[in-house]
Parts: C-alpha cells; structure tokens; sequence
C-alpha cells in the first residue's frame, strides 16, 4: 500500500486522468462536429516504437506535418462482452473490451 502512495505524491502535479502529448501530426479528419487529429511521438529509444494516437477536439488544433504539443483528457468506456473458447485447452472465458479515447482539454 505505501507503493501506491508513493506513485500518487511523485506524480501529484498531474491531474488524474490527464495527459501530456507531444509529437507530430500525421493526419486531421473531421466526423461529425468533432475533429480527430493523429499524433505519433518519438520514441522511447532506438529499438523501440514510437506510439500513435488520436486526439478528438471541437476545433481544429494542428495541421498536417506540423510539431504539437497539446494535453488531453483520457477516457473511455467498456464495450459488448463476448466469449472466446482457447483452441488447445476448449476453455471458454468472457472478454469485456475496453476502449480509450483522448479529448482535447481546451481553453
């Protein structure tokens, strides 16, 4: 329990669920009244992959190829469970799939 506690006083500056995202734009689209723009950050380091996401904002914040530096509000929601069967043993478990969204903390 002092682990956790720990975590929550080095990490106390943060707000709880918010994020820093810093990268380059790769793409904007827009769906609706929202506009989705797609970042891809540097990598960790040399043998690693850089991570792609999706930022969903009410104006546009970025254009293509262009550096940014934005922070969000991480969110989400668990989707429909179904059923997987394991092919080896025919065990069969209940899968609840939980989907992250990032929305643009704005002002």
């Amino acid at each position: 329990m002092s682990e956790v506690q720990k975590v929550q006083q080095i990490g106390s500056k943060a707000q709880p669920l918010q994020v820093f995202i810093q990268g380059k734009c790769l793409r904007v689209r827009r769906h609706g009244q929202f506009f989705f723009t797609t970042i891809i950050t540097p990598a960790k380091d040399l043998y690693s992959r850089p991570q792609v996401v999706e930022v969903r904002s009410k104006a546009r914040f970025s254009e293509r190829d262009e550096d940014v530096s934005c922070n969000a509000l991480l969110g989400g929601y668990e989707g429909k469970p179904y059923t997987v069967v394991d092919n080896e043993t025919g065990e069969r478990r209940q899968v609840v799939p939980v989907n992250l969204f990032l929305d643009l903390i704005e002002g």
